[in-house]
């Protein structure tokens, strides 16, 4: 009864996740043109009739730029985790199989990082390379690595001593293969429940980024540019404000959820094949995120 309800929460999560992402996406080729045209004359025009949710400063309608921004931030947000879970996970299972002096260092390397609190260490490497895209890019994957990086070299490290791998390194099976063949699998479950969760603090942290400059060139719909844009008018057009940041809301609260979904779903598997779950940053991927 359990393990049903609780594939029925992973399927309304998937399905929640994919029908929000895919809204984000199709959405926008349905806008029109001008969605960032200024019209002075319809500027801080409160929500109601033709501007359902008010205009900005500017004049542009609020919703139509926040579902044209959830593209631009969302869809950034994935393809970053993508990439940062690329590059953690393979540094991690290179570190936890090879160990010895490879190892240590990549032990150092991840503690030395996860040494400083994320957002100052996004923004100090934003703010050395400067505002736009690729470089928000690079600050954010200098943050994130690490944390997938920690979880498949514990993971790695724990599995090393098995007897598949041990069977596999005396049939002569060469470095690659075993990463591939036997490591992969095991970080495959942890890696995407610790990649869900972390669209949201990607999503995010752009965010922060955005709101204080070093993140991609105005003009821009992105919902970080959008709040601070509407800074100077927020106590008589709260709307401005409140509409991007509920859409901010509602990304983080979904990615969690769907985080959250997938790590009670691998937690229930382990129990029901009897395996015991990892101790350490294995154990858990919402522990490595925080």
């Amino acid at each position: 009864m359990t393990r049903a309800r609780g594939g029925r929460r992973l399927l309304f999560a998937a399905a929640l996740t994919c029908s929000f992402v895919g809204f984000l996406l199709v959405a926008p080729a349905f806008l029109p043109a001008s969605v960032n045209a200024t019209d002075l004359g319809e500027a801080l025009r409160a929500p109601g009739d033709g501007h359902l949710l008010g205009t900005d400063s500017l004049g542009r309608d609020v919703l139509m730029r926040t579902v044209a921004g959830g593209r631009e931030s969302v869809l950034l947000g994935l393809v970053t985790v993508a990439v940062v879970a690329a590059v953690g996970v393979a540094v991690g299972l290179l570190g936890g199989y090879l160990g010895g002096p490879w190892g240590y260092v990549v032990d150092k390397v991840v503690t030395a990082f996860q040494a400083f609190p994320s957002f100052v260490l996004a923004v100090a490497v934003a703010g050395v390379l400067g505002p736009g895209v690729p470089n928000m890019v690079l600050a954010i994957a200098a943050v994130y690595w690490t944390q997938f990086a920690r979880l498949s070299r514990a993971m790695a490290a724990s599995f090393r001593q098995s007897d598949r791998l041990k069977a596999a390194r005396m049939c002569g099976a060469p470095t690659g293969a075993i990463v591939v063949r036997y490591l992969l699998p095991q970080v495959a479950g942890p890696t995407i429940t610790l990649a869900a969760l972390s669209v949201s603090d990607v999503v995010l942290t752009m965010a922060g980024l955005s709101f204080i400059g070093l993140g991609p060139e105005r003009p821009t719909n992105d919902w970080g540019a959008m709040m601070a844009e509407a800074q100077p008018t927020f106590q008589y057009a709260i709307w401005c404000m409140l509409v991007p940041m509920a859409a901010l809301f509602l990304t983080v609260a979904i990615f969690n959820l769907l985080g959250d979904t997938l790590r009670e779903a691998l937690d229930a598997g382990s129990q029901t094949h009897g395996g015991a779950r990892p101790s350490g940053p294995a154990g858990s991927a919402r522990d490595t995120t925080r």
